[in-house]
């Protein structure tokens, strides 16, 4: 062979193996790669990108780059409505067809018939529109220790010692009273989808030190007869509290024992479940099938499903006494009983969705039966549930504190607070 030739294969094989190498992840059933230029400091001359010399290995599943979930947007700061007269309240609940939230005041000693308890009516942006809306030391609209509150139609019901009371929810002027015979400690109430009223007695007295219980405890119903009947009455029941009603029973939580059951028509209770929670006052369910417990020993709201966990999702609230849900707004409305104020605070995460089928109902507790889709005490929300607002800013007024996160509080003992239901 002629040297000229040798030479001439000889680069032209040269030549050809680089193309041969490029070739061969292909060939061996892998993906080629590109070239990554490495990151070069400012003003400097990018250096030539490097020649790959072995094939990269095969791509798999597994080493696909997985997206990050994107992280849940904070939620607003509640809104602290205080120092505007408020006098220990007690529950509040959300009218949404006046767009107005009423407020239970006690004034004095929650056992006490003294004549002196009202109604208080706030804007969602935390205004009083009427501090006395309903005026208890008015003779046409007695009123001695209210706590409880729904609305149902044109009327508000107020649990109120012995007696349930009626309300015209628009011009507050009285609709009449149930008393319920054999009660002590009237707590909450709630009404049934086919407008059926229940009110729970949480067998409290007034004694050496503090609410102590005395065995009336009960759950009654009020029919159509307006003649209230006792559901379920049992001195083991823990001192039944907030309460919360479908079309196949009730839902209460319990302020001595800290425990949600669930209670049929029937007036059988089942096995109720611990909340590990302390003291807890108000529930409501929100359209996910979810519910918010209020927890005196944790002073915070909880969130979860019957059966399962329920964790923290508002915290560092005070003595919160009988929650209420605005579904318009998604904010839970708290009232801070020791501190004679009211928090509006804005749930986190966006506003829940209405369940689309009975299957998305809540799970049943251990040997009960499944909960069917039930409006709240609140007002139902909307078939559509819309997208999520911000939040804006509350306007200005001397009413209503600034709208800042609560400092962080240091965690206190479990101890059933004083004089409280």
């Amino acid at each position: 062979m002629k040297k000229s030739t040798l030479w001439s294969d000889s680069r032209a094989l040269a030549l050809a193996v680089p193309a041969i190498l490029a070739l061969a992840p292909v060939a061996c059933g892998g993906n080629p790669q590109p070239d990554v230029a490495a990151p070069t400091a400012p003003g400097s001359a990018a250096p030539p990108a490097p020649v790959a010399v072995d094939p990269a290995p095969p791509a798999t599943a597994s080493a696909a780059p997985v997206a990050a979930a994107p992280a849940a947007p904070a939620a607003p700061p509640p809104v602290i409505v205080k120092d505007v007269g408020f006098k220990t309240p007690e529950s509040v609940t959300y009218d949404a067809d006046q767009d107005v939230y009423f407020v239970s005041n006690i004034d004095g000693k929650p056992v006490d018939a003294d004549g002196n308890g009202f109604i208080s009516k706030v804007s969602p942006e935390g205004k009083v529109l009427e501090l006395k809306f309903i005026d208890g030391t008015k003779k046409a609209t007695p009123l001695d220790a209210p706590k409880g509150l729904a609305v149902s139609g044109d009327t508000l019901y107020v649990a109120d010692l012995t007696v349930v009371r009626m309300f015209d929810r628009k011009t507050g002027a009285s609709k009449g009273k149930v008393a319920a015979a054999g009660s002590t400690f009237l707590n909450d109430v709630t009404v049934g989808p086919d407008g059926t009223v229940f009110v729970t007695d949480s067998g409290l007295k007034l004694g050496k030190e503090g609410l102590e219980p005395n065995g009336t405890d009960a759950i009654y119903k009020i029919g159509k007869a307006k003649r209230a009947d006792k559901l379920i009455a049992n001195k083991e029941l823990g001192g039944p509290n907030g309460i919360l009603a479908d079309d196949k029973g009730i839902w209460t939580v319990t302020f001595r024992s800290g425990a949600l059951t669930r209670v049929g028509m029937d007036g059988k209770a089942e096995p109720e479940q611990k909340l590990e929670a302390g003291p807890l006052d108000g529930i409501v369910k929100l359209a996910d099938g979810t519910l918010l417990v209020s927890s005196w020993g944790q002073s915070a709201v909880l969130r979860g499903t019957p059966g399962g966990k329920f964790e923290q999702v508002i915290k560092d609230a005070k003595s919160p006494a009988d929650i209420g849900y605005d579904a318009k707004r998604n904010v839970v409305l708290i009232p801070l009983f020791t501190l004679d104020a009211v928090e509006l605070a804005p749930l986190p995460g966006p506003a829940p969705l209405a369940s689309a089928a009975p299957a998305e109902t809540p799970a049943p507790l251990a040997g009960g039966k499944p909960a069917a889709s039930f409006p709240g005490k609140e007002a139902a929300a909307p078939k559509e549930a819309a997208a999520p607002k911000e939040a804006a800013a509350p306007k200005e007024s001397p009413k209503v504190a600034a709208a800042t996160p609560a400092a962080p509080a240091a965690a206190a003992p479990a101890a059933a607070p004083p004089a409280k239901k």
